[in-house]
């Protein structure tokens, strides 16, 4: 091919106006984690309610440092309710590219050769969810990346971009 024609893959997804803005994937967060808040995160509160006899924090803290056994259970409700997070974002971008909120605000993850992310791209980009060390320390680098470069720094790290559905048909995934 000639050095003046040469093929890029990135063409569709490199101009200015595919580039999401940081509200709308700001807001596409925020309704993602609103359907969370009302399938996973309302019914594990309930819960743990009815565990923890006294509502304020430092009975429920003293509770907790007292009975081992209820303080395993919340453990291991917790660590269901993140591995249901993690699901929730990885399998979405994984299969159809795009979790609910992105849908709605027209987004759709893909890899940088603009084809449907592998798996352990899904994983790379949504770790930054976990809410232990080291990983903790992205919620507010990825932020702030994404706010000076128009990337995710976990975008940049699991080789994904976030880009903006100009157009979707009734079989469009």
């Amino acid at each position: 091919m000639p050095e003046t024609m040469k093929y890029d893959p990135f063409k569709q997804y490199n101009k200015i106006s595919n580039v999401p803005s940081f509200f709308s994937r700001t807001l596409a967060f925020l309704l993602d984690i609103s359907i969370l808040g009302f399938t996973v995160f309302a019914p594990v509160t309930s819960f743990a309610q009815k565990l923890v006899p006294n509502a304020d924090y430092t009975s429920a803290y003293q509770y907790f440092t007292q009975n081992d056994k209820v303080a395993n259970v919340i453990t291991v409700v917790m660590l269901f309710v993140f591995v249901l997070v993690m699901l929730y974002f990885i399998l979405l971008e994984y299969f159809i590219g795009q979790t609910a909120g992105k849908r709605f605000m027209n987004l759709k993850v893909v890899s940088v050769d603009g084809e449907r992310p592998k798996f352990w791209q899904c994983v790379v980009r949504n770790i930054v969810l976990l809410p232990v060390f080291p990983f903790v320390i992205f919620w507010v680098l990825d932020p702030l990346y994404l706010l000076f470069s128009k990337r995710r720094l976990s975008e940049q790290l699991s080789r994904t971009r976030t880009v903006i559905v100009e157009e979707r048909s009734l079989l469009d995934n």
